[in-house]
């Protein structure tokens, strides 16, 4: 069963604004459907897809890989 827009964006509880800025960025993998432009549609594996790409970027890294903290010149502690 294909989703549409709003079905995904209610899935991840996000806006459809932001599922069509995902697809216009490449990283949400959807199916046009039709003529011309075509209907938007998703199948659950392009979701869980994203979800497992979303994952794996957002994975925090080991404290040592963090930038070292900037001295803020402007105030005195």
């Amino acid at each position: 069963m294909l989703l549409t827009v709003k079905d995904v964006a209610t899935r991840l509880n996000v806006s459809a604004s932001c599922i069509y800025q995902l697809v216009e960025s490449g990283k949400l993998s959807h199916h046009r459907i039709g003529l011309g432009r075509g209907a938007i549609r998703f199948s659950d594996e392009d979701i869980a897809e994203f979800l497992n790409q979303v994952r794996e970027a957002t994975r925090p890294q080991s404290p040592r890989a963090a930038p070292p903290r900037r001295k803020l010149k402007h105030l005195k502690l």
